[in-house]
């Protein structure tokens, strides 16, 4: 993966990959991220993409839905998936 990774800013959200380290970052949290580490790139490429594929699949709910639909989803895609998470 080419150094310094890949980001992506939404409305609601922003996503960074950097090989195995996926950060989000959510508008109107009090969270400033939530940081998943994975043990395979591949992993955290797949997640990556999963935060893109679900903001897209709920970008006709309300502004302040959005938020909390994704979060809910994103930790859905999540399950069986080896990682450690920190929040800051």
């Amino acid at each position: 993966m080419a150094k310094g990774g890949k980001k992506k800013n939404f409305n609601f959200f922003s996503v960074y990959l950097n090989e195995k380290e996926v950060v989000l970052h959510y508008a109107n949290t009090k969270e400033l991220a939530q940081e998943f580490q994975f043990k395979m790139e591949e992993d955290a490429l797949q997640f990556f993409q999963a935060c893109l594929d679900i903001e897209k699949s709920i970008e006709n709910l309300s502004t302040q839905k959005q938020e909390s639909t994704h979060n809910q989803w994103v930790k859905q895609a999540l399950k069986g998936v080896d990682y450690d998470y920190a929040e800051y």
